[in-house]
């Protein structure tokens, strides 16, 4: 059977021990004596010489320092950590989520296993991270992003010869609205449209309502989970909930539809370019969000609304396509 050797641990010299060099050099003026003495090499005996000539001779200067380096310049910097941190309080996200959505909202880009170090490092217990999503029952208390509805409605007239749509989607809690104009109504446009409302809302999104349609879904196939559009929001940590046909033509699905729906005046306007038609719908939005009080809130505006939680109180305004303006 074979031994294993006990490997000690090296034990460095004191700053005591190395004064005593020094002591030792001084009388007898001859370094391999003083290295042949303390058992010793010229190089150790050089470099603590030197660090303690170039100190002016204190003792302070033969203490053991650490090896490891003052600064690492691919560290994350602190305020990077510090809104990771802020994120992951807010929302309970796994790395993987955290990843996106640092990604989307603030241009961080972060590795997954990065995020877990920091988080772990932090004294957050990360084994724990797949927390029990939380249900929004119809009498609950709804939170920013707990349900976006998204409406698709097409442009009376064309564009330019070309018949435009328009998108928009609503927070159901806030009332917050955002909205784009696409060329074309497909599945390509609902996947930009929830990019695009990601990044737009100040808060992240758990479920999304979508028409029954066949850009958000397979008609052919009631709920399938193998659509495009689905996949993706399965990719991005949302749930989807489609309508059936029957809850779709229901009097009670078509007035609570009609609760955060809003007539868009502008889409029967004539419009020469879609340049035009984009500074309508953002001047819409801009006064909509900011300045227009809804009953269905209580007579404030959305902004005021969201402005009404506590995470949200520094947003002054919420304007999303402000390069348009």
């Amino acid at each position: 059977m074979i031994e294993k050797k006990s490997i000690s641990k090296e034990i460095l010299p004191t700053p005591e021990e190395r004064m005593e060099w020094f002591a030792e050099y001084a009388r007898v003026k001859s370094v391999p004596a003083v290295c042949k003495k303390f058992d010793i090499s010229r190089k150790t005996f050089y470099k603590w010489w030197k660090r303690y000539n170039s100190a002016e001779q204190t003792s302070g200067s033969l203490e053991n320092r650490s090896r490891k380096p003052h600064h690492n310049p691919r560290a994350t910097p602190e305020h990077v950590i510090q809104r990771l941190k802020n994120l992951r309080e807010q929302t309970g996200f796994g790395q993987k989520r955290l990843q996106l959505y640092l990604s989307l909202w603030y241009g961080i880009e972060l590795a997954e296993n990065t995020i877990w170090k920091i988080l772990r490092r932090s004294g957050i217990d990360m084994k724990g991270t797949k927390i029990k999503r939380r249900k929004v029952r119809p009498n609950d208390p709804l939170l920013p992003g707990d349900r976006v509805i998204i409406f698709v409605k097409p442009f009376e007239k064309p564009i330019g010869k070309q018949k435009y749509y328009y998108y928009s989607a609503v927070d159901e809690c806030t009332h917050l609205r955002v909205s784009r104009i696409y060329a074309r109504h497909s599945t390509l446009s609902a996947l930009d449209f929830v990019q695009f409302i990601l990044t737009s809302f100040p808060f992240p999104i758990h479920y999304i309502h979508t028409p029954l349609d066949n850009a958000f879904t397979s008609i052919a196939m009631s709920r399938s989970r193998t659509h495009a559009f689905t996949q993706n929001l399965r990719r991005l940590g949302i749930k989807q909930h489609i309508p059936t046909r029957k809850q779709s033509q229901s009097k009670l699905q078509m007035e609570r539809i009609k609760h955060f729906d809003s007539p868009e005046v502008f889409l029967s306007f004539q419009f020469n370019a879609q340049v035009d038609a984009d500074r309508m719908v953002h001047n819409y939005l801009h006064d909509y969000n900011n300045n227009q009080p809804r009953k269905q809130i209580g007579m404030v505006t959305p902004l005021e609304k969201l402005r009404s939680f506590e995470q949200f109180k520094e947003i002054l305004e919420f304007d999303p396509k402000k390069d348009l303006s």
